[in-house]
């Protein structure tokens, strides 16, 4: 078993200049190393830091005309393998679907890592759900992140969902009886002025009550994928800069073992940039629309969910995604990506940004050294 991922490990080492020249060049067209796919729009909490759930629960008909399980069995299979994938919403286990869904990508695309954010509101449809992916997965990994943005009570404020503490908490449990290798018990913290203040006591009680196997924290953003621009999110860019810093130093005291050590690696490279960003503007070479992408619930492809430059429509394609990466519209994104900098801070896309970027990557490699 050990032969394959390490002949793996050499082709995605081998194909990182290559994504630099194409995107400086055009050329050679590879297709994305990681892939969003935001399956439905529909959500059931009412999030202080993001709107779709408001925007659902005023109107369920924008669900309407979403992909279908055929429509992404067609889109997976013109894919092919690659990395990385989300599947994310809206609450993604609102779709009964959703681990049919999964099945399908993983073995259509074979990724090493598929990775499901939920509000874990859900109880039965969640551990139900995950019982199922895990049946047809094969090898491919399975993190499932529970969104914990406060303790108890805090906690359903910032969500806007009473009782949702208590369930992720019986979620987590339920995940832990699972005891399967393939399945990583995830947690994300958003910190925002409605909990900066708490962060700390959010990431204490995460790390020793629930324990996940990993755990990222983020700053909240305003991007079009979460219909929430222009809304005040971060309160005093100082206070915010000194609660993700101290829950940043309280992270760093844990230390992870396999691919969870590499994924906090790229963690740790995301911290150091959003602290500094905090501090004033921030620049990098942004890979949206070369290595990674985002398929939104009905069938129109992104270069980013916060960039939101649009790369067309699987439909309009006949769910050839070849056929759409290579198109004009395509095209003319990666141009809008190429001709400035960029300051964007999603931590899905910083990843790639940071392998494919070298002295990105010599930091990352250097702190999951250090955390042997």
């Amino acid at each position: 078993m050990r032969s394959p991922i390490r002949l793996r490990d050499a082709r995605l080492l081998l194909r990182v200049p290559l994504f630099n020249t194409f995107r400086e060049l055009g050329w050679p067209r590879l297709m994305p190393m990681t892939m969003s796919f935001v399956v439905t729009d529909r959500c059931n909490s009412l999030c202080r830091t993001c709107d779709i759930g408001a925007r659902y629960q005023a109107n369920p008909a924008i669900a309407r005309g979403e992909l279908s399980l055929d429509e992404y069995r067609r889109l997976f299979a013109s894919i092919g393998p690659f990395e990385w994938a989300t599947l994310s919403g809206g609450e993604p286990f609102m779709r009964r679907d959703l681990p049919e869904i999964a099945v399908a990508l993983a073995a259509a695309c074979r990724p090493r890592v598929i990775n499901v954010p939920t509000n874990a509101s859900l109880v039965e449809a969640t551990t139900r759900g995950i019982e199922r992916m895990l049946a047809g997965f094969g090898d491919t990994q399975l993190i499932v992140n529970l969104s914990v943005d406060g303790v108890g009570a805090d906690h359903d404020r910032v969500r806007g969902l009473t009782g949702n503490f208590d369930r992720l908490v019986e979620v987590a449990r339920r995940l832990r009886a699972l005891d399967d290798p393939r399945l990583v018990l995830g947690c994300n913290t958003v910190i925002s002025r409605f909990n900066a203040e708490r962060v700390e006591r959010t990431v204490d009680h995460v790390l020793t009550r629930l324990r996940p196997d990993s755990y990222v924290l983020e700053v909240a953003q305003e991007r079009p994928e979460y219909h929430n621009l222009g809304a005040d999110l971060r309160g005093d860019p100082g206070d915010l800069r000194a609660a993700l810093a101290r829950a940043v130093a309280r992270l760093s005291k844990v230390h992870r073992r396999g691919v969870t050590r590499v994924v906090a690696a790229f963690r740790a490279h995301y911290y150091r940039e959003t602290l500094r960003r905090l501090e004033g503007p921030r620049t990098h070479r942004c890979f949206s629309g070369f290595a990674t992408c985002a398929v939104m619930a009905r069938g129109d492809v992104w270069t980013s969910t916060q960039r939101a430059e649009p790369m067309g429509n699987v439909r309009d394609f006949g769910y050839d995604f070849p056929a759409l990466w290579r198109g004009r519209d395509a095209r003319a994104a990666r141009g809008a990506v190429r001709a400035g900098p960029c300051d964007c801070e999603t931590a899905n896309v910083s990843y790639p940004n940071a392998l494919l970027n070298p002295g990105a990557a010599a930091r990352v490699a250097w702190y999951a050294l250090r955390d042997r």
